[in-house]
């Protein structure tokens, strides 16, 4: 009987001792074959992490991999739908088949259960922005004016935020050396491989900014200009500490934001997109947003209702 020769020569399978070595084979896996940024790599690793609780808590790898198979994958998936929302399920799903296929070609699971965690498809211009309405965003700013550490840092967030409509991760990337006060600028480093956005240091913003720095920012190596206000004095490194902050200061104020906004840097981004949108030059807009495709800033054109009904077709026998 012919035996076929990749059977003849396959060596054992050696699974990693835990679960942390078999995560940093995988994210070694993602940046080496895969070519994922390092953004991307971090943001895989708590839907990773979920993926891995829902399985036991496994003892090991390879009692991780026992438990692996069709109906588990499926079920796994069908539990997670009904606690997350849409966002965070494509995530999981994404996630969910690139690991399983991983697995494959490692050798650690014998079969590609990759198809079972299909891709969400995401309809082109099928979202529509929520903003926080302006009211919302000066009655924020109005109600932090306290002096402590933590008010002078939350104030010029807020004022961030709102005067520039950059993404959290800008705002918490933002360094020292970004602001040129002589030339009055700010520079905001590019993300999400759009285009980096320099803008007018804004006499608010540079005043909240420099009251910040003097009184509140405490002595640190660290080069990020928000830091925490606790030990250690680090920079805010997930969007989760920049949305708790956000969360906090619009609870505290009593503001109770409309449905479908939520709590994060987002909806001001979306707000100054609305603000700007159709009052400057389109190709300004994409600039201040740093989109690289039109197309993008396109999506924002969908909140302009004023617009939006002047281009409405008079219905028949209507008013």
């Amino acid at each position: 009987m012919n035996v076929p020769l990749h059977e003849v020569d396959a060596e054992p399978v050696v699974f990693p001792s835990s679960l942390a070595e078999l995560t940093e084979k995988y994210n070694a896996h993602a940046v080496r074959v895969r070519g994922v940024h390092e953004s991307r790599r971090d943001r895989e690793r708590p839907y990773l992490k979920r993926l891995f609780e829902w399985f036991g808590p496994p003892e090991s790898p390879a009692h991780l991999f026992s438990r692996m198979n069709a109906d588990s994958v499926t079920q796994c998936l069908i539990d997670y739908a009904t606690k997350y929302g849409p966002g965070s399920r494509r995530c999981m799903q994404d996630t969910m088949r690139l690991f399983l296929r991983f697995a494959y070609h490692t050798g650690y699971l014998e079969r590609d259960l990759s198809a079972l965690s299909p891709s969400m498809r995401q309809p082109c211009m099928g979202r529509v922005m929520r903003p926080i309405p302006p009211a919302c965003i000066e009655r924020l700013q109005n109600s932090i004016c306290g002096e402590t550490p933590a008010d002078l840092r939350d104030r010029a967030i807020v004022c961030l935020l709102s005067t520039y409509g950059v993404r959290g991760v800008q705002l918490r990337r933002l360094r020292l050396e970004d602001v040129d006060w002589p030339r009055e600028r700010i520079h905001f480093s590019a993300v999400k491989r759009g285009r980096a956005v320099e803008q007018h240091l804004t006499a608010s913003a540079g005043n909240r900014l420099a009251e910040y720095l003097r009184n509140g920012r405490p002595s640190s190596s660290h080069r990020e200009v928000f830091l925490r206000t606790a030990e250690p004095f680090g920079p805010l490194a997930s969007p989760r500490e920049l949305s708790k902050i956000l969360r906090k200061r619009i609870k505290q104020a009593g503001i109770e934001l409309p449905e479908g906004v939520r709590y994060g840097s987002h909806p001001f981004r979306h707000a100054f997109a609305s603000r700007m949108y159709g009052h400057v030059p389109f190709k300004d807009v994409v600039d201040m947003l740093g989109h690289r495709d039109p197309c993008s800033t396109l999506l924002y054109g969908k909140v302009d209702l004023a617009s939006l009904r002047n281009a409405a077709l008079p219905w028949p026998g209507g008013a």
